[in-house]
């Protein structure tokens, strides 16, 4: 199993140690524009394989991403003081036309998956310019944000994460909703499960206030220390293991969608997207959904002329 990473920053380099922790690859090739970067970052990841597993690991440049399986795409440029998310999208666009060109002419059989923000633009951008299946094109989309969730949730209510059912969908931004209309705690829709909670009077009723919590989680982290990098480096990974095991596991990533890339639950095997799952939602979820769509039509509209 080859995989690719494009660009090596924090979350590149972050999500290559996932893998090696993993041990899901038999060969990782790094690029980024900084050669030197690249270069340092994996002979330091080579180190970590002896703890591990045994693989190669090394730096390289385009025609080295020949023959991956997987192609993974972090680079992009971050947002400035007083720059707009719109600058930022277009500016992004164009590194990632750039690099989908790169992967359509030396990984043409590789499955992508991009973290570049804003993921869902992006990953369309990815899917345009490449021309690949949808099914192959990937972003990682509300997939952390639905972790996240699951994670208070079970923290609120006293149980393991892994036994909550409940998605964020919609754009990876300010307009995801959570669908609190579909989530469940170990089969028992939730509400009907806080009414029989032996913590209910200790507990935070109040599902929006969770809510708001995850939405502002990377605001947070990133006023802290600048960065998210762990969280999604290992949202990725159980994605790559879960194409590679063809684990047919249900994650919320970007995906085609009503002719744009959204947030939604997937079921993702060898291929990539099997297919989608319509999830219940109610009225007011309905329309939040389609609110969350426009902003993404109106980010696509900005770029129309790049692709």
């Amino acid at each position: 199993m080859k995989i690719s990473i494009i660009g090596t920053g924090r979350v590149g380099s972050s999500t290559a140690f996932a893998l090696i922790n993993a041990a899901v690859a038999d060969e990782i090739v790094l690029y980024d524009l900084n050669k030197e970067m690249a270069e340092g970052e994996a002979l330091d990841l080579l180190h970590a394989t002896t703890f591990h597993k045994r693989m190669i690991i090394r730096a390289g440049e385009y025609s080295d991403i020949e023959g991956s399986d997987i192609v993974i795409i972090t680079a992009g440029a971050a947002q400035k003081p007083g720059e707009t998310r719109l600058d930022l999208t277009i500016k992004n666009a164009k590194i990632i036309k750039g690099i989908s060109e790169n992967i359509k002419k030396y990984a043409p059989n590789a499955l992508i998956i991009n973290i570049t923000n804003p993921v869902d633009v992006m990953s369309y951008v990815v899917w345009k310019v490449t021309g690949f299946e949808s099914k192959r094109v990937i972003g990682t989309g509300t997939i952390l944000d639905t972790a996240r969730l699951r994670a208070l949730i079970g923290k609120n209510c006293g149980v393991s994460p892994m036994s909550v059912h409940a998605y964020i969908i919609g754009e990876h931004g300010d307009s995801e909703l959570a669908a609190w209309s579909s989530a469940m705690i170990g089969g028992v829709p939730i509400k009907g499960f806080c009414r029989n909670c032996p913590y209910k009077d200790n507990c935070n009723k109040d599902l929006s206030k969770i809510f708001e919590d995850v939405k502002n989680s990377a605001y947070n982290i990133i006023s802290k220390k600048g960065a998210t990098n762990y969280g999604i480096a290992s949202a990725t990974t159980a994605l790559v293991e879960s194409i590679i095991k063809n684990e047919g596991r249900v994650y919320t990533p970007s995906v085609l969608l009503d002719d744009m890339y959204i947030g939604y639950p997937a079921v993702i095997n060898k291929d990539g997207v099997e297919r989608t799952i319509d999830i219940t939602l109610n009225d007011e979820e309905t329309e939040k959904f389609e609110s969350s769509k426009n902003i993404i039509k109106e980010y696509l509209e900005s770029i129309k002329n790049l692709l």
